[in-house]
């Protein structure tokens, strides 16, 4: 999966300045932007969970980058601190996305700009409804587990989402995953040690043996159809 172009397209002419990352995970989205931005002054990835920032502070040795844990929903940050404020691939585990948009919103300067990159459930083809059906079950099961997880969004809903928070200029870039062979071995063993392990990590639960049995009905369809990635849209847009 190369997404690469896409985020060339949407961020070349972004001057970033001071960037607010929420639900920054490993710093991922970070590393996106510092490469795709005309510039950036200083970075800011927050996350609730503290072993992903753990891993995100080892990765990245840059001045102008720091993490912090933090919760989304109370962002401790100023009104209009920051340049620009992003969320990638973390909508489907909010609880309460439209509060932490709003809060992004808040922290975001006027004329600043806002991005929301986000995978979606609208599969064009088989292979692609592969990984639809194996995020819905890890979701499933995350959530039997007390982990907020939820099953991946529409892509009216997140575009939803983003006409809620009240932009300007919006424009959206959309990359779906359809030329890559999905028959590719390293990408189904990916896929197989994914559900082998989730699978494991479902012992004790009540709904075990369902559980097992999505796993193996989705191996098969490794088998039969193959596996190409969710397509993503990324919108961008300015506060008024």
């Amino acid at each position: 999966m190369d997404i690469s172009n896409t985020f060339k397209q949407a961020f070349s002419n972004i001057s970033g300045g001071r960037v607010l990352d929420v639900g920054t995970q490993e710093g991922g989205f970070v590393r996106v932007m510092m490469e795709n931005f005309a510039d950036c002054a200083d970075v800011t990835g927050i996350d609730i969970d503290a072993h992903s920032l753990g891993a995100a502070r080892d990765t990245f040795d840059q001045k102008n980058v720091r993490f912090v844990q933090m919760d989304a929903e109370r962002i401790g940050f100023c009104d209009e601190s920051f340049d620009t404020v992003s969320v990638a691939l973390s909508l489907h585990h909010l609880a309460n996305a439209p509060r932490i948009l709003t809060e992004m919103m808040r922290v975001l300067r006027p004329g600043g700009h806002f991005i929301v990159s986000e995978m979606h459930r609208d599969a064009q083809t088989e292979p692609q409804h592969t990984v639809v059906q194996l995020h819905h079950w890890v979701a499933d099961m995350d959530n039997e587990l007390g982990v907020p997880h939820y099953r991946t969004l529409a892509r009216q809903e997140i575009m939803d989402f983003v006409a809620d928070v009240g932009l300007e200029d919006v424009a959206h870039y959309d990359f779906s995953d359809v030329d890559s062979d999905p028959a590719d071995e390293e990408s189904i063993e990916r896929v197989k040690d994914v559900i082998g392990k989730r699978t494991q990590r479902a012992e004790g639960l009540a709904d075990y043996e369902a559980f097992k049995q999505r796993g193996e009905e989705i191996e098969r369809r490794l088998h039969e159809v193959g596996v190409q990635w969710e397509p993503v849209v990324v919108v961008v847009g300015k506060k008024r």
